[in-house]
């Protein structure tokens, strides 16, 4: 039987899975690594940690398994972040650290592709709204600005994925979804800017070839497999940007269905087969696993916030989570059980580091509205799961406005674990919402990619739609919809009230 190998690499860890034929995961491996932040907007990495670390999943997943079935392993497929770029010279050996996606020196850069390119046309073109130094074209261009011989030295300059693909198989190769977070990549034609990179100083000549998500690139090198304890036998495959492998792993691949991963911040991933680049919201569009769209709108906090009232206001739940060996979560479900639907009029807008789609604001911050001296403490932690479906549910219909049906939410991410809060989120935004059966849901739109791209007959669409196993579903409750229909007009006005202040 054959297996498919699995890496999700993030900002701070690396999860490697291992699926057999019929997408069972048969072994786990996790490791963390640290960012290094040596001054503020600065955050980098040593490429090598990522090799590394890589290294010693493979050697740990060999422990679990065995050496023949190491050998039955047919694809290796990496699913990563984006944005996160490493220059590399002629003998694919990394030149100075990476730069991490989240690093933001490169702010002068990102103005200048402004001036470069108006907005509008930029984002008719690459289906991003925002023009900052996170951009890879932006850090592009401050190496080139600043480390003049780092640049003129680099053959090619790589996303993390595009890295780890060079180092096992000795291939410069990029996928599509990828590509849509750098700024010089053409999501319509589906091939560089060639106009911007030229306009910005850039030669084309040091970006890697494009190829489609889920595509055999080339098998593991002897040098590779002599280091890691992979076999030559073993197919590397492109894969896809988390988030879009992640759609994938939900079955989120046709026009109706969408996800929504309520992690530390809260992303929304909707397939469409067409783009509106006229939509004066300007959702952010990414290139989907084919030739269709995948519209994924962000805003910058969520889970996180109810962590933030968990840790400073329910100390005591942490201590009683320990005593009782249960999870801290379940037991913040629990006080907010207490509460009625509404929170007693207490209403939470959950931006607290600035406002993310539709009507991005930079500086806006949370806001607690409706105190009284009726207030319990289970209305305050309602409110906080309430807040996060009241910006959801803008989301949802900011893209309803853009044209892309919403028939159906599946719900990722560790807020999916919540049966509370999805029926809230069910009863705000009057959806049905699905959790599904397959937590790890990016490796396993890796794995579905991996299998598709060495199997013959097989369709990413067919495949994943058959994947996506449902475990629990939220429809509306229609006595609450009237109630929360308030409450979410009271928060947009809140928002309206407040906007200026921010």
């Amino acid at each position: 039987m054959k297996s498919f190998l699995t890496f999700d690499v993030g900002t701070t860890a690396m999860k490697c899975v291992l699926f057999d034929e019929s997408f069972n995961k048969t072994a786990f491996v996790s490791r963390e690594y640290s960012l290094l932040t040596p001054a503020p907007d600065i955050v980098e990495i040593d490429p090598q940690v990522y090799w590394d670390t890589f290294v010693f999943c493979v050697k740990e997943i060999a422990k679990q398994v065995g050496e023949e079935n190491m050998k039955r392993i047919a694809a290796l497929t990496f699913t990563t972040q984006g944005e996160t770029l490493i220059p590399v010279d002629t003998d694919l050996k990394a030149i100075r650290n990476a730069i991490v996606w989240i690093d933001a020196r490169a702010d002068k850069q990102g103005e200048a592709i402004k001036k470069a390119m108006p907005l509008k046309t930029f984002y008719a073109r690459t289906g991003l709204s925002c023009v900052n130094g996170a951009l890879p074209l932006a850090k592009l261009m401050w190496i080139k600005e600043n480390e003049p011989e780092i640049y003129n030295r680099t053959y090619k300059f790589l996303l993390l994925e595009d890295y780890l693909i060079a180092r096992l198989t000795g291939q410069t190769v990029s996928e599509k979804s990828l590509l849509s977070s750098t700024g010089w990549f053409d999501i319509n034609e589906e091939a560089y800017l060639n106009d911007l990179l030229t306009a910005c100083g850039i030669d084309k000549a040091k970006l890697p070839d494009i190829l489609p998500c889920g595509q055999t690139v080339a098998h593991v090198s002897e040098e590779a497999a002599a280091e890691t304890g992979l076999f030559t036998s073993t197919v590397v495959t492109t894969g896809a940007m988390d988030q879009v492998s992640s759609a994938v792993g939900a079955g989120n691949v046709e026009e109706g269905i969408v996800t929504e991963t309520t992690g530390t911040a809260l992303v929304i991933g909707a397939t469409s087969s067409h783009a509106d680049y006229d939509n004066p919201e300007m959702l952010t569009i990414y290139k989907h696993f084919d030739h269709g769209f995948l519209y994924m709108p962000f805003c910058n906090t969520a889970g996180i916030v109810l962590k933030w009232f968990k840790d400073n206001f329910l100390e005591e739940l942490t201590a009683k989570a320990e005593q009782e060996g249960k999870s801290v979560y379940g037991l913040v479900d629990e006080y907010a059980e207490q509460a009625a639907p509404g929170s007693n009029g207490v209403i939470l807008l959950p931006h607290f580091a600035g406002k993310g789609v539709p009507n991005e604001i930079e500086n806006a911050c949370g806001v607690l509205y409706g105190l009284t001296l009726a207030t319990k403490k289970s209305d305050v932690t309602r409110a906080v799961l309430e807040g996060v479906g009241y910006m959801l549910h803008e989301v949802l219909l900011s893209l309803e406005k853009a044209g892309v049906p919403v028939s159906e939410v599946r719900s990722l991410g560790g807020g999916s674990y919540s049966r509370l809060w999805g029926q809230i989120k069910a009863d705000i935004c009057q959806k049905t919402f699905i959790r599904m059966n397959e937590a790890e849901s990016t490796s396993l739109g890796a794995a579905i990619l991996g299998y598709c791209a060495v199997t013959d007959g097989a369709d990413v669409k067919t495949v994943a739609s058959n994947q996506a196993g449902k475990k629990a579903s939220f429809s509306p409750n229609g006595k609450n919809q009237v109630l929360y229909a308030a409450s979410y007009s009271k928060y947009l006005s809140l928002y309206e009230a407040l906007k200026q202040e921010f």
